[in-house]
């Protein structure tokens, strides 16, 4: 899971599939680069230059196998993130290829390299949904957090050019907390809008520093909220909006979760063990097949079929090191929270 496919996201509505689906995947996140052209405060991949990424060709086969094999639930998604998913040139013939499987698919994006061809790359693929991380009804602002200028009016004219195909995810911080209403009733009253999300601010990807404590770091502590009142105030609104929207998928208990979580990060009780390898695998840049970016992978697609992977004794092992698994993580948090 990456920060524009926090798929970003449709992702964070994932629930554990009934016994019927036992051993299919719910979610197949494909992270087709690391690299980005974004400056994201909360986010470092642009730091990334990666090369020798995995070839589409390899990630066609996976794809088809798991369709051969009936790998995929009825309802099951697809999602081409990255960081910056439009980088690869080959991006729409994935969506394609997928599409042609009747798989659902999503690709996540800044928004920033968005352009007359990629538009119509985008009808033509058959693409069901563009994710987009969408952080403030202020361009200025919203161009800030993301690090460059004209992603706040490429979101918009995205919005307009492909009524009902988009999904946008706030992430909750410092500069967006008493606004994060205001923008639930923007897009519940969009009707060019499909769903919204929301995200806490977490430690940023691709920082190379422990977990504990990064809030405090002078380079990265204007991201946090200080004023803890203000956030209560600011989500226990939302939490009612909630009730009644038609369009955010966070669930109210969810939501009440990231109060807890922003008065006392690092003592945040975790109610639910992880399940995620039970529903949702990842394929990342270079082939490695993970359920958990946070262990080792299961094989690499590179090198194994997606099968022979999958029928491996790691597979096993890393469930079981999941369930185990105490530490409350930023997927915890954000992509596959679960009370």
């Amino acid at each position: 899971m990456t920060e524009h496919a926090h798929t970003e996201e449709i992702v964070a509505a994932a629930n554990t599939p009934a016994a019927k689906n036992a051993g299919k995947f719910k979610f197949v996140h494909i992270v087709t680069t690391i690299n980005c052209p974004s400056r994201c405060k909360m986010c470092f991949n642009w730091q990334n230059n990666a090369q020798d990424e995995i070839e589409g060709e390899r990630i066609k086969q996976a794809l088809d196998e798991l369709h051969k094999n009936d790998m995929f639930t009825e309802d099951a998604v697809v999602i081409f993130g990255g960081a910056e998913a439009l980088l690869r040139k080959d991006i729409f013939d994935l969506v394609r290829f997928a599409e042609e499987r009747n798989l659902c698919t999503v690709v996540g994006t800044s928004g920033y390299l968005y352009n007359d061809h990629i538009a119509s790359q985008i009808t033509s693929s058959g693409l069901r949904c563009l994710a987009l991380s969408f952080d403030s009804l202020d361009p200025k602002k919203h161009n800030y957090l993301r690090g460059v200028d004209g992603i706040f009016e490429n979101i918009r004219r995205i919005i307009h050019e492909h009524p009902r195909k988009t999904s946008l995810t706030c992430t909750i911080s410092s500069y967006n907390v008493d606004e994060i209403c205001d923008i639930a009733e923007w897009v519940e009253s969009n009707d060019d809008l499909t769903q919204l999300g929301y995200q806490a601010i977490v430690m940023p990807f691709n920082l190379r520093e422990p977990r504990k404590d990064w809030f405090a770091n002078p380079a990265l502590s204007h991201l946090w909220p200080k004023d803890s009142a203000a956030v209560d105030a600011n989500l226990t609104k939302l939490i009612e909006f909630r009730k009644g929207s038609k369009k955010i998928y966070t669930s109210p208990r969810h939501l009440q979760f990231f109060r807890e979580y922003f008065r006392d990060p690092q003592h945040i009780n975790r109610n639910a063990t992880c399940r995620v390898g039970d529903y949702s695998l990842t394929i990342m840049n270079k082939g490695d097949v993970v359920f958990c970016n946070s262990l080792p992978p299961l094989g690499n697609i590179r090198e194994n079929s997606i099968m022979d992977i999958l029928t491996s004794p790691q597979v096993r092992q890393r469930k079981q090191q999941m369930l185990d698994c105490k530490i409350v993580c930023e997927f915890y948090v954000n992509c596959f929270f679960e009370d």
